[in-house]
Protein backbone atom coordinates (compact mmCIF):
# COMPACT_ATOMS: atom_id res chain seq x y z
CA UNK A 1 0.00 0.00 0.00
CA UNK A 2 1.11 3.38 -0.83
CA UNK A 3 0.50 6.64 0.97
CA UNK A 4 -2.08 7.40 -1.29
CA UNK A 5 -4.21 4.56 0.17
CA UNK A 6 -2.93 5.17 3.95
CA UNK A 7 -4.83 8.48 3.86
CA UNK A 8 -8.09 7.31 2.65
CA UNK A 9 -8.08 4.80 4.76
CA UNK A 10 -7.44 7.46 7.90
CA UNK A 11 -9.72 9.44 6.07
CA UNK A 12 -12.35 7.09 6.50
CA UNK A 13 -11.42 6.47 10.15
CA UNK A 14 -11.51 10.20 10.44
CA UNK A 15 -15.04 10.52 8.76
CA UNK A 16 -16.74 7.73 10.72
CA UNK A 17 -15.10 9.19 14.14
CA UNK A 18 -16.14 13.16 13.07
CA UNK A 19 -19.89 11.37 11.84
CA UNK A 20 -20.50 9.32 15.15
CA UNK A 21 -19.51 12.69 17.30
CA UNK A 22 -21.80 14.69 15.40
CA UNK A 23 -24.90 12.19 14.85
CA UNK A 24 -27.02 11.65 12.15
CA UNK A 25 -29.29 14.50 13.48
CA UNK A 26 -26.60 16.98 13.28
CA UNK A 27 -24.95 15.74 10.37
CA UNK A 28 -28.46 16.09 8.60
CA UNK A 29 -29.06 19.43 9.31
CA UNK A 30 -25.79 20.73 8.22
CA UNK A 31 -26.18 18.77 4.84
CA UNK A 32 -29.61 20.14 4.38
CA UNK A 33 -29.37 23.79 5.79
CA UNK A 34 -27.33 26.51 3.99
CA UNK A 35 -26.91 26.85 0.12
CA UNK A 36 -27.38 22.61 0.03
CA UNK A 37 -30.63 23.23 0.97
CA UNK A 38 -31.42 25.71 -1.25
CA UNK A 39 -29.63 22.99 -4.18
CA UNK A 40 -31.61 20.32 -2.49
CA UNK A 41 -35.01 22.09 -2.99
CA UNK A 42 -34.27 23.45 -6.89
CA UNK A 43 -33.30 19.80 -7.67
CA UNK A 44 -36.61 18.50 -5.83
CA UNK A 45 -38.63 21.20 -8.17
CA UNK A 46 -36.93 20.68 -11.13
CA UNK A 47 -37.33 16.78 -10.66
CA UNK A 48 -40.98 16.73 -9.46
CA UNK A 49 -42.06 20.43 -10.98
CA UNK A 50 -43.43 19.14 -14.31
CA UNK A 51 -45.19 15.63 -12.87
CA UNK A 52 -47.23 18.23 -10.29
CA UNK A 53 -47.74 20.53 -13.19
CA UNK A 54 -49.95 17.47 -14.89
CA UNK A 55 -51.98 17.40 -12.23
CA UNK A 56 -55.40 18.34 -13.51
CA UNK A 57 -56.52 21.18 -11.01
CA UNK A 58 -52.90 22.43 -11.25
CA UNK A 59 -53.13 23.22 -14.66
CA UNK A 60 -56.47 24.50 -14.65
CA UNK A 61 -55.24 27.13 -11.89
CA UNK A 62 -52.44 28.12 -13.76
CA UNK A 63 -54.70 28.15 -17.04
CA UNK A 64 -57.02 30.50 -15.25
CA UNK A 65 -54.54 32.59 -13.72
CA UNK A 66 -52.43 32.64 -17.07
CA UNK A 67 -55.79 34.26 -18.66
CA UNK A 68 -55.90 37.21 -16.30
CA UNK A 69 -52.80 38.68 -18.32
CA UNK A 70 -53.79 37.57 -21.76
CA UNK A 71 -53.77 40.71 -23.57
CA UNK A 72 -50.06 41.66 -22.20
CA UNK A 73 -48.32 39.94 -25.15
CA UNK A 74 -44.46 39.73 -23.38
CA UNK A 75 -46.31 38.00 -19.96
CA UNK A 76 -47.79 35.78 -22.28
CA UNK A 77 -44.64 35.28 -24.04
CA UNK A 78 -42.66 34.47 -20.50
CA UNK A 79 -45.01 32.64 -19.47
CA UNK A 80 -45.70 34.33 -16.14
CA UNK A 81 -47.73 32.10 -14.66
CA UNK A 82 -45.30 29.04 -14.97
CA UNK A 83 -42.51 31.40 -12.95
CA UNK A 84 -45.04 32.03 -9.81
CA UNK A 85 -45.67 28.19 -9.86
CA UNK A 86 -42.11 27.51 -10.00
CA UNK A 87 -41.38 30.29 -7.00
CA UNK A 88 -44.62 29.06 -5.05
CA UNK A 89 -43.25 25.50 -5.54
CA UNK A 90 -40.04 26.29 -4.26
CA UNK A 91 -40.79 27.67 -0.93
CA UNK A 92 -43.34 25.25 -0.18
CA UNK A 93 -40.50 22.49 -0.83
CA UNK A 94 -38.26 24.57 1.21
CA UNK A 95 -40.40 24.44 4.23
CA UNK A 96 -41.68 20.94 3.51
CA UNK A 97 -37.54 20.34 3.67
CA UNK A 98 -36.99 22.15 6.93
CA UNK A 99 -40.14 20.52 8.40
CA UNK A 100 -39.30 17.18 7.73
CA UNK A 101 -35.62 18.05 8.79
CA UNK A 102 -36.50 19.05 12.18
CA UNK A 103 -39.06 16.12 12.87
CA UNK A 104 -36.49 13.41 11.62
CA UNK A 105 -33.91 14.94 14.06
CA UNK A 106 -36.35 15.55 16.90
CA UNK A 107 -36.93 11.34 16.47
CA UNK A 108 -33.17 10.50 16.06
CA UNK A 109 -31.73 12.61 18.70
CA UNK A 110 -34.23 11.51 21.38
CA UNK A 111 -32.74 10.41 24.62
CA UNK A 112 -33.92 6.86 24.30
CA UNK A 113 -30.75 4.28 24.21
CA UNK A 114 -31.59 2.78 20.93
CA UNK A 115 -32.26 5.80 19.06
CA UNK A 116 -28.98 7.09 20.15
CA UNK A 117 -27.16 4.39 18.66
CA UNK A 118 -28.83 4.75 15.74
CA UNK A 119 -27.96 8.43 15.80
CA UNK A 120 -24.30 8.48 15.88
CA UNK A 121 -24.17 4.76 13.69
CA UNK A 122 -26.38 6.87 10.89
CA UNK A 123 -24.29 9.81 11.69
CA UNK A 124 -20.73 7.86 10.65
CA UNK A 125 -22.45 6.56 7.62
CA UNK A 126 -23.82 9.79 6.48
CA UNK A 127 -20.88 11.58 6.92
CA UNK A 128 -18.66 9.04 5.51
CA UNK A 129 -21.11 8.69 2.24
CA UNK A 130 -20.63 12.62 1.95
CA UNK A 131 -16.92 12.41 2.42
CA UNK A 132 -16.74 9.38 -0.14
CA UNK A 133 -18.76 11.70 -3.00
CA UNK A 134 -16.50 14.25 -2.59
CA UNK A 135 -13.91 12.61 -3.17
CA UNK A 136 -15.86 11.13 -6.27
CA UNK A 137 -16.13 14.65 -7.52
CA UNK A 138 -12.78 16.16 -7.17
CA UNK A 139 -11.52 12.72 -9.15
CA UNK A 140 -14.23 13.77 -11.19
CA UNK A 141 -12.92 17.66 -12.00
CA UNK A 142 -9.19 15.95 -12.23
CA UNK A 143 -10.02 13.62 -14.98
CA UNK A 144 -12.20 15.84 -16.91
CA UNK A 145 -9.63 18.25 -16.67
CA UNK A 146 -6.99 15.76 -18.07
CA UNK A 147 -3.63 16.33 -19.38
CA UNK A 148 -0.95 16.37 -17.71
CA UNK A 149 -3.02 17.07 -14.19
CA UNK A 150 -4.87 13.51 -14.68
CA UNK A 151 -1.76 11.68 -15.90
CA UNK A 152 0.65 13.08 -12.61
CA UNK A 153 -2.08 12.52 -10.39
CA UNK A 154 -1.93 8.73 -11.87
CA UNK A 155 1.70 8.75 -11.08
CA UNK A 156 0.75 9.69 -7.65
CA UNK A 157 -1.42 6.88 -7.43
CA UNK A 158 1.44 4.27 -8.78
CA UNK A 159 1.29 0.93 -6.95
CA UNK A 160 -2.48 2.02 -5.11
CA UNK A 161 -4.69 -0.72 -4.70
CA UNK A 162 -7.13 1.31 -3.30
CA UNK A 163 -7.59 4.65 -4.69
CA UNK A 164 -5.88 4.42 -8.37
CA UNK A 165 -9.24 1.75 -9.02
CA UNK A 166 -11.66 4.52 -6.96
CA UNK A 167 -9.69 6.74 -10.01
CA UNK A 168 -9.82 4.75 -12.82
CA UNK A 169 -13.40 3.48 -12.47
CA UNK A 170 -15.18 6.49 -11.19
CA UNK A 171 -19.29 5.52 -10.58
CA UNK A 172 -19.49 9.63 -11.33
CA UNK A 173 -18.20 9.50 -14.12
CA UNK A 174 -19.90 6.56 -15.61
CA UNK A 175 -23.00 8.16 -15.04
CA UNK A 176 -21.95 10.65 -17.15
CA UNK A 177 -20.71 8.85 -19.93
CA UNK A 178 -25.12 6.61 -19.35
CA UNK A 179 -26.15 10.51 -19.83
CA UNK A 180 -24.13 11.57 -22.66
CA UNK A 181 -25.23 7.61 -24.72
CA UNK A 182 -28.85 8.11 -24.20
CA UNK A 183 -29.26 11.52 -25.91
Amino acid sequence: MVLADWIFIGGIILSLILGSLFGFGHVLKFLTGGIVGIVISLFVCYTFGGLILDIPFVHTMLTSLASKWAHIEWLTKIHLEIIIYYVVLFFVITILRIIIVKLFTLVVESDVLVLKIINKAGGALLFTAVALLIMLLVFQIISWIGGDTSFNFLQKLAGSSVVKPIFEHNPLLKLVEMVKFAK
